[in-house]
């Protein structure tokens, strides 16, 4: 203690639990900060962090809580933050929000800074609204819905199936499994198996899938210590890809 806090003690003005208690919450306070950096050291040492980075990273790490809080919450009142909003959407977006623990492993600060810098970009507000506001809604794509769960299902093991063989959707071994999915999506449809009909499913899978909103989604998981939900993020990209890739062959 200095000498002006013991004066007080002597002085029956603090008692030695008091002062105690805030010597204690005041070490809280260092103890938290000295593991934010630590944090972002390490993050720096393992990545090779370039000076943009770096400082992107130390001004993140000096935000309070409530200031991080704020600042998730300014995204989601600015991307719903309009009159037709659906409070559904919102209220999942707000029951997802990211929150950095007081002792924040690298991959978490990691997730953290680039979580931060993915709701600064207006274009990635705009998509996350309309990919949340159609989930919340309950709103399958015209291709799932007409087409049905059952060849929605055969797909997604067709595709896990060459994934899993190790078929890159470029080559030459995808055709014959996007000329299967092509033809019997064509037929369910009452469709023509031509290009213009491959271009058609590429359209519509690529609505199902937003790389940056997925990616959004995982960078919460990260953030808040969540086990990763299996989601069919790694099936959509793989047929995108197949599909465009048979169509300018």
């Amino acid at each position: 203690m200095d000498l002006a806090t013991i004066q007080r003690v002597l002085d029956c003005e603090l008692s030695v639990a008091e002062v105690a208690a805030a010597h204690a919450d005041a070490l809280d306070v260092q103890i938290r900060m000295l593991q934010l950096r630590r944090s972002v050291l390490r993050v720096v040492a393992r990545r090779g962090s370039s000076p943009e980075e770096t400082t992107l990273m130390h001004r993140l790490m000096q935000l309070s809580g409530e200031e991080r809080r704020r600042l998730i919450d300014d995204f989601v009142d600015g991307t719903f933050g309009i009159v037709d909003a659906d409070p559904t959407a919102v209220a999942v977006v707000h029951a997802a929000a990211p929150d950095l623990p007081d002792d924040p492993t690298s991959e978490q600060v990691a997730a953290w800074v680039e979580l931060a810098e993915l709701v600064g970009d207006e274009d990635f507000r705009a998509r996350m609204r309309r990919t949340v506001v159609r989930q919340a809604a309950g709103s399958p794509l015209d291709i799932k819905r007409d087409a049905g769960e059952e060849l929605m299902e055969f797909t997604r093991q067709k595709v896990a199936e060459g994934r899993k063989l190790g078929i890159a959707p470029l080559s030459d071994k995808s055709a014959p499994v996007i000329n299967d999915l092509v033809h019997r999506f064509a037929e369910v449809l009452a469709r023509t198996p031509d290009t213009e009909f491959r271009d058609w499913m590429a359209q519509q899978f690529e609505e199902a899938h937003d790389p940056r909103v997925d990616r959004d989604w995982r960078l919460v998981w990260i953030v808040n210590g969540w086990q990763v939900v299996p989601n069919l993020i790694s099936v959509y990209p793989w047929l995108i890809q197949a599909l465009r890739n048979d169509r300018a062959a």
